[in-house]
């Protein structure tokens, strides 16, 4: 069985016939059969008719100066298009602006510091927008916190809403995330050192998981009521031990035990992944079955 993937070019479009030109994101629309590019040199949307794949051809810009001052990212669903706009200062709240296949501005919202991306959910009721909150090179003190937008467009893109699901919640409990494997800047509360990065919907888009990089973590949205329900850390998976490998561990209840067993054995695990209670020993110990990541928390 051949599982390997063929790709063959059959059509091109060059933004450097402009005298910048760099295209960075797509979002294609079936219905006009377009395709609208974030040409991140010149700041705008350039529309592509696609309708011959074999022969893409530009037919307009979208210009965002208005709006604010550089793109990040684009969705499309249903005819309407989202695109995430960063302020300046990059520090104060962004926009999301909403146009229609032929360029006509249909809404904007205010959204959280630097939206760096947008997504419908799937069934089209919101727009998810992930607020990175990157601090000011020059001034690190100026450092906004990042967010999760939830745009409503249940009564249509002239009447959404916005909610916010901020990360104030876990302020206070950097301790407990760190020793879950979640990574926290020393000296910052966890609301302004996190950096949401990118987003993607379950199917019956209920929740978002949401990619936070700088923390090796996902923040998981609960959708109906707007808030962030769990911080789950990625841990650290060192492949340089070999593969993972099954290893009985035996606590005792009247023992406080962090990183070790009560005979010292080290544990070395990312996140204690593969736990499994497998009941009390003889003398009233209780045993575990664990999977190591074979590498340090």
């Amino acid at each position: 069985m051949n599982n390997s993937i063929e790709l063959t070019q059959i059509g091109r479009y060059d933004s450097g016939i402009f005298d910048d030109g760099a295209a960075e994101i797509t979002a294609y629309d079936p219905a006009s059969q377009k395709l609208f590019v974030i040409n991140s040199a010149t700041d705008t949307i350039d529309v592509l008719d696609v309708s011959d794949p074999t022969s893409p051809e530009f037919n307009y810009s979208i210009a965002i100066d208005d709006f604010g001052d550089g793109i990040n990212s684009i969705a499309i669903k249903d005819g309407v298009v989202a695109a995430a706009i960063e302020n300046d200062p990059a520090q104060d709240p962004g926009q999301i602006v909403f146009f229609d296949t032929e360029g006509n501005v249909l809404n904007q919202v205010t959204v959280g510091a630097l939206p760096d991306m947008v997504t419908f959910t799937p069934d089209g009721t919101k727009v998810l927008v992930a607020n990175e909150g990157e601090p000011n090179e020059d001034n690190p003190e100026n450092n906004p916190e990042g967010s999760i937008s939830i745009i409503d467009l249940a009564d249509g893109v002239e009447n959404a809403t916005v909610t916010t699901a901020d990360f104030t919640t876990f302020n206070g409990k950097e301790e407990e995330l760190r020793g879950r494997g979640v990574r926290i800047f020393p000296g910052e509360t966890f609301a302004n050192d996190v950096e949401p990065e990118y987003i993607t919907v379950s199917p019956d888009s209920t929740q978002a998981f949401v990619s936070l990089q700088e923390n090796n973590a996902i923040a998981v949205v609960d959708l109906e009521t707007g808030e962030i329900s769990d911080i789950q850390p990625l841990g650290l998976k060192d492949y340089s031990r070999g593969l993972p490998q099954v290893t009985n561990y035996t606590w005792d209840l009247s023992e406080e035990v962090l990183g070790t067993t009560p005979a010292g054995q080290e544990i070395l695990l990312g996140g204690m992944s593969g736990l499994f209670y497998e009941g009390e020993t003889d003398d009233g110990k209780l045993q575990f079955i664990a999977t190591p990541d074979r590498g340090p928390n």
